[in-house]
């Protein structure tokens, strides 16, 4: 028989939907805006989380978190705290590129990727242990502040995976075996002895938050 223990709940949410190229890396600004279905999504979490105690909501500074935040926090009658721990992963000169132009500019910095995409970082870039560290960091101020009860964190598909991929103790070279759909949640029940997956990548409807 398993012991039930005490935990914090972490709702991450994914921004919803935009129009920028899916074979193009997010260049290091506050990115592009959500596009019309991007909009829908958010208003659809906003709804689904509706009337549910959570305490705070915290958020990646791109455009695209904000505006997807913002429903969400309309519709729980509480305000957002940006945070930059949150954002996507910093790709250094690959910023702003398809993966066509990396392999015809950078040939031999993509090879070392697809070997080791773990380790290997483009020049002025992050590594995922980089934006583990800091996306765990904001994971351990949730838990400390406020503990037992539940957070929403708006943040993009990079910091989702490896934080998932930490809390379910995978091995990080398969952090892109999960797949995190724009405008989805994904909760994870923190408690002191165990990390408890209880949804990922689903989209509001019939499932409770």
């Amino acid at each position: 028989m398993r012991y039930k223990e005490a935990s914090t709940t972490v709702i991450f949410i994914r921004h919803g939907s935009t129009d920028y190229p899916e074979d193009r890396i997010y260049k290091g600004d506050n990115g592009p805006a959500l596009n019309e279905e991007g909009r829908l999504q958010a208003e659809r979490l906003g709804a689904w989380l509706k009337g549910n105690d959570i305490a705070a909501v915290v958020v990646s500074p791109s455009t695209r978190t904000i505006e997807t935040a913002t429903p969400i926090v309309k519709s729980l009658g509480i305000g957002y705290k940006i945070m930059d721990e949150l954002k996507e992963r910093g790709f250094g000169i690959w910023e702003g590129l398809t993966f066509s132009e990396i392999e015809e500019r950078y040939p031999e910095g993509l090879s070392k990727w697809k070997i080791d995409p773990v380790s290997y970082i483009p020049q002025g870039g992050e590594t995922i242990v980089d934006i583990q560290k800091r996306v765990n960091s904001v994971v351990q101020w949730a838990l400390q502040e406020y503990k037992g009860k539940k957070v929403a964190v708006v943040s993009h598909t990079g910091p989702i995976r490896v934080i998932v991929t930490q809390a379910l103790q995978i091995p990080m070279i398969n952090y892109r075996h999960l797949q995190i759909h724009p405008g989805s949640a994904t909760r994870i029940d923190y408690g002191t002895s165990a990390a408890n997956l209880i949804y990922l990548s689903v989209l509001p409807g019939g499932n409770k938050p």
